[in-house]
């Protein structure tokens, strides 16, 4: 498994958890990566990080134009990752993301899934649309991908960042990739990311819906006014929650919700936040507890059990973990009904859908839910029966299994 980062941000979450699931199938998996972890897993772990070009004094490598300095740690990867794969000759690659730590640190480019897919069967996890566009992870309203991306690209300074100069090369060098490996098979967690993958450079290729998988040992329900109690939160009114890495970020969506605020009639409420950065208010009767960025998984699970609902804003999303984590802990969701959310909040099971990206339609959604809520309506039981059903990780992992089994080459037979 490729990957940039080991265990950090949502695709090293997803991509760990398969791993191992698959190592608890009995599957041997190296995770090779750019941001090793440093801790112990059940995986073996090796770091493509740059040593290729030790011998260059490390202030040289400093004063070195950053230019220069990516097409030396570009193809100081590259040369690590041959080595790599000479000596595990592996029976199948899975490619995770990697643009998030790798782009501008570690030269990391598609060049590194050319390799892949000249040594072994390679499936391609499409955690975002970083694989088929010039530079980002979503396009939002932009559709150049589709025909090729270029210097008018609106979001360019946007991470992962790219000089407009470059993007047009950085698109076509995906379609070259995929243009010239048919073989290359995409997995994808959502529905709409396979859409999108194949009206894009994916359109020729083989494209399977893969959900995510969770621990749901771990996510589960807990008693609620425990966990309020553990967290010690002092609830006033309904407790809505607020859940990402960075809360700051655009396509987290938080400044559309503080808007939908105003529209919701309902008080008093309690708003729990759960990332990096803060929120800013100045809502009468809303009462704001702010856990920042949480790493304990425990604490996060009181978190989530803590909560009546989960809101969700983002206008363009894939398949967000934070979402079927709650979901797993029984509590419901709030979201615009975009990208792969509706593979996850369903009306009348899981959650409430806003029919439209604007604040007062995410504040209907919400007052929705608090007037469901406080009429007794209860979906923490059908939450948890959906995650039982569709998150396992051991779903997750034969089917990952099934798939590369179906790509030849695979010493070993799996049942369906």
């Amino acid at each position: 498994m490729l990957s940039d980062a080991e265990t950090k941000g949502g695709a090293g979450i997803a991509a760990s958890r398969l791993a191992e699931a698959l190592q608890r199938s009995g599957h041997r998996v190296t995770r090779i990566v750019h941001l090793a972890s440093g801790q112990d897993h059940s995986w073996n772990t090796v770091s493509l990080d740059s040593t290729s070009w030790s011998w260059m004094p490390s202030l040289t490598r400093t004063i070195l134009p950053f230019q220069i300095r990516n097409i030396f740690e570009m193809q100081s990867a590259q040369n690590r990752l041959d080595k790599v794969m000479d000596r595990l000759s592996p029976d199948v690659v899975n490619v995770h993301n990697l643009h998030s730590y790798g782009a501008r640190r570690a030269g990391w480019s598609v060049g590194l899934v050319k390799i892949c897919a000249n040594r072994a069967p390679t499936v391609w996890t499409l955690h975002d649309m970083w694989s088929f566009t010039g530079r980002c992870a979503y396009s939002y309203d932009c559709q150049k991908f589709l025909n090729g991306c270029d210097a008018t690209c609106p979001t360019p300074t946007e991470h992962p960042a790219l000089a407009p100069k470059k993007i047009a090369q950085a698109w076509d060098s995906r379609r070259q990739l995929l243009s010239t490996h048919h073989a290359l098979v995409a997995a994808a967690p959502s529905r709409w990311i396979a859409q999108q993958a194949q009206a894009g450079l994916w359109g020729s290729h083989r494209v399977e819906v893969i959900p995510y998988g969770l621990p749901l040992n771990v996510y589960r329900p807990l008693d609620r006014a425990l966990a309020r109690e553990a967290l010690g939160i002092h609830v006033r009114g309904p407790v809505l929650m607020l859940a990402a890495d960075d809360l700051a970020v655009r396509r987290k969506g938080m400044n559309v919700l503080l808007e939908a605020l105003r529209f919701v009639s309902h008080r008093p409420l309690t708003l729990l936040t759960m990332g990096a950065g803060s929120l800013a208010h100045s809502e009468n009767e809303i009462l704001s507890f702010d856990l920042g960025y949480v790493q304990d998984e425990h604490r996060k699970i009181l978190a989530y059990n803590a909560a009546d609902v989960l809101v969700h804003s983002a206008p363009v999303d894939n398949l967000p973990l934070v979402v079927m984590e709650s979901i797993a802990c029984g509590t419901p969701v709030v979201a615009f009904a975009i990208g792969g959310l509706p593979d996850l909040v369903r009306a009348g099971q899981t959650g409430w859908t806003a029919d439209r990206i604007s604040a007062p339609a995410l504040a209907r959604a919400v007052q929705r839910a608090v007037d469901d809520l406080e009429h007794g309506k209860d979906l923490r039981p059908t939450c948890r029966q959906v995650a039982v059903t569709e998150f396992d990780m051991e779903l997750q992992a034969r089917r990952y299994l099934n798939l590369y089994d179906s790509l030849g080459h695979i010493p070993y037979s799996l049942s369906s």
